[in-house]
């Protein structure tokens, strides 16, 4: 994947990448000109945001007001065989109103074009249902059995959105 991830424009969403070290200055509110949503920062955004500093590429998202609501992206860069770890998280205010699955199809959809990129996985909590529902509806298929409380999505790059 690209060292310098794009600016990345969905169905009613822009994901705007964040740059290794920016999480301090974005978490103090600057936000290069936009405004924070309700609700954001949330309790996972420093997690999310680190993502870029450990390798991995993370954007913020913005919905279709200007704001930003929330963050995703890939916690490191694809392993040897080509596997990818996704997360992603919203505003509480932001959610079950189609904005994530929107935005996590827009990352997947970049991701589909990477060539280092083979295979995507998320780890969701057991009782995070919203959260598992939205990895169906993109292709993700659940595995068997919980580790640590969490079960693991897969999903093979260029498998059809829905």
């Amino acid at each position: 994947m690209p060292a310098d991830p794009p600016v990345l424009s969905g169905d009613d969403v822009l994901l705007v990448p964040v740059r290794a070290g920016a999480s301090e200055r974005l978490l103090a509110g600057d936000l290069d000109g936009r405004v924070a949503g309700r609700g954001w920062p949330h309790e996972d955004t420093a997690h999310a945001l680190a993502f870029a500093d450990r390798g991995g590429a993370t954007w913020l998202v913005v919905d279709s007001d200007g704001a930003v609501v929330g963050e995703l992206g890939t916690k490191a860069a694809p392993d040897p065989t080509g596997t990818v770890e996704i997360g992603y998280g919203l505003a509480a205010q932001s959610r079950g109103r189609g904005l994530g699955t929107r935005a996590v199809a827009t990352l997947l959809a970049y991701l589909d074009r990477q060539p280092d990129v083979q295979r995507i996985v998320a780890h969701v909590a057991v009782g995070n249902l919203a959260s598992a529902r939205l990895l169906a509806r993109l292709g993700f298929r659940a595995g068997d059995r919980p580790v640590g409380g969490e079960l693991e999505f897969t999903r093979a790059a260029d498998t059809a959105l829905v």
